[in-house]
C-alpha cells in the first residue's frame, strides 16, 4: 500500500499529469472558452486531484448544458462529452419569445453568436396565464406548453416539410389547437389527437381552398372527412 500512495504522489506532482487542456466533444452552440470557465479547472492543476462528479455538475448548471461527463485522458487532459440544449420553439412570456426545448426546459430570449438561422427559424408557443415565476433554466411548470412541445416533436418526426410552414401554435377550444402558416398568416384548426394526419392532408386542402373561396379566414380540419373553411361571416364546407 505504501508504494501505491508513493507512486500516485509522484504522479500527481509530475509536470506531465498537469491539466494542459479540456477536449470538449458535442460542441455546437457553447464554446471551449466558455465550458473551460465554468468547469472551474485550472490550467497547471494536478490531473488526479480533480474531482470529476464536482466538474461535471458545475457544467450541468449551464443554461445550454442537457449532461455532461468528465473523464480523464492522462497525462494532461480531462475529456468532456456534453450534450447541448437546443431551441425547438419560441415561448411567447412576458412580452417577450424565450426559447423552449423538447424537455420544456426555459432558453433565454438572446441569442447566441453561434445559433444560424436554421436554430432560431422555429414557430411561436401562444398560451395564456403563464406564471410569472417561471425561470431560465428550469423546466417549464405548464401542463399545456408539455402538451405543446410534445406536440411538436410529433409534428417535426412525422412532418417535416409541414412543420417547416407553421409559423405559430396556440391551445384553441379544449381539445383542438389553432396554427398559423408562414405564407400567408392563414388560421388552421386542428385536433391534437391525430393531427400528423390532419396535416398531411393540408397541401392538397389548400389547393382547393385557394381555388374556389378566396382570402379564407382559416381552414377547420377538426372534423373527421372533411375541412371546414371559415370567412368572417360564414363557412364553406370543402370535400
Amino acid at each position: 500500500v505504501w508504494g501505491l500512495m508513493t507512486i500516485q504522489r509522484q504522479a500527481v506532482a509530475a509536470p506531465q499529469f498537469r491539466v494542459a487542456a479540456l477536449e470538449v466533444r458535442g460542441l455546437r452552440l457553447l464554446t471551449g472558452d466558455e465550458v473551460l470557465q465554468a468547469s472551474g479547472v485550472e490550467v497547471g492543476e494536478a490531473l488526479l486531484d480533480i474531482d470529476l462528479d464536482a466538474v461535471a455538475q458545475r457544467l450541468d448548471s449551464l443554461v445550454w448544458v442537457r449532461s455532461a461527463r468528465v473523464e480523464r485522458k492522462p497525462p494532461d487532459r480531462l475529456v468532456v462529452p456534453l450534450s447541448e440544449r437546443r431551441r425547438v420553439a419560441w415561448l411567447d412570456w412576458r412580452g417577450r419569445s424565450y426559447g423552449i426545448d423538447d424537455d420544456g426546459v426555459l432558453l433565454p430570449p438572446r441569442r447566441l453568436a453561434t445559433e444560424g438561422i436554421e436554430d432560431l427559424d422555429l414557430p411561436v408557443f401562444q398560451v395564456p396565464g403563464l406564471r410569472d415565476s417561471m425561470r431560465v433554466g428550469d423546466v417549464v411548470a405548464d401542463s399545456t406548453v408539455h402538451r405543446l412541445v410534445t406536440w411538436w416533436a410529433n409534428v417535426r418526426a412525422a412532418s417535416p416539410d409541414l412543420a417547416a410552414e407553421i409559423s405559430q401554435v396556440e391551445p384553441f377550444d379544449g381539445d383542438a389547437l389553432r396554427l398559423r402558416l408562414v405564407a400567408d398568416n392563414l388560421e388552421v384548426r386542428l385536433p391534437y389527437a391525430e393531427s400528423s394526419e390532419r396535416l398531411a392532408t393540408l397541401d392538397g386542402v389548400l389547393q382547393r381552398v385557394y381555388g374556389e373561396c378566396p382570402n379564407p379566414a382559416y381552414i377547420d380540419l377538426r372534423f373527421e372527412g372533411q375541412a371546414v373553411v371559415g370567412h368572417d361571416i360564414d363557412r364553406d364546407p370543402v370535400g
